[in-house]
């Protein structure tokens, strides 16, 4: 036998599952199909969270009743899946790929050490510019840099792997290094 928690659960999911059906067959309507509709999705939808609330506790019930209406609202958008036959994107509308070039083992070396040494110095630098320099509290400081340096770290050798441009992405990583370490020691310097 059922218990009445799990009958009405189910008759929650059954609210739910109607009220999302309901809106999307609004959403699918391109003229306007009348706000008695979408109403009455929305008041299905409500009266399923508060059956689902009923049945259990308010924290249970509502933790419950979301987690239903998101599987039944996952399961009608992936009943309307159309699987169309692939298209080539127009040309202007590819993105743009890291540009084809021979590579030598002096260019590659020199990527990697501006991908790996200089983009950690660089964001080394920021992190301790933002740990010493902004106005919050000491240990939130001291957070927040350190968990930006893996962050600007990565960017950086990201940009810089994908960049043909080596002297550009250079020219970048040393005013970022200059410009992160200038604000964090200049101060106490020129004190």
């Amino acid at each position: 036998m059922l218990d009445q928690t799990t009958i009405a659960s189910l008759a929650g999911s059954v609210l739910l599952l109607s009220g999302v059906l309901a809106l999307r067959m609004c959403w699918q309507r391109k003229p306007v199909s009348g706000p008695l509709l979408t109403m009455a999705g929305w008041g299905l939808i409500a009266a399923g969270l508060t059956v689902f609330v009923q049945a259990w506790n308010g924290v249970l019930g509502t933790a419950y009743a979301l987690l239903a209406l998101s599987i039944v609202a996952y399961v009608v958008v992936a009943g309307g899946i159309q699987v169309r036959p692939a298209r080539r994107p127009p040309l202007a509308s590819r993105a743009l790929e890291p540009e084809d070039r021979r590579t030598n083992w002096v260019r590659g070396t020199f990527k990697a050490f501006l991908a790996i040494v200089l983009a950690g110095i660089a964001a080394m630098g920021l992190g301790l510019a933002f740990a010493i320099a902004m106005p919050l509290d000491t240990h939130d400081r001291i957070v927040i840099g350190g968990l930006l340096v893996p962050i600007l770290w990565g960017a950086g050798m990201a940009w810089t792997l994908s960049d043909a441009k080596l002297l550009r992405a250079a020219v970048v990583l040393l005013s970022a290094s200059v410009f992160g370490y200038g604000v964090a020691f200049l101060p106490k310097v020129l004190a």
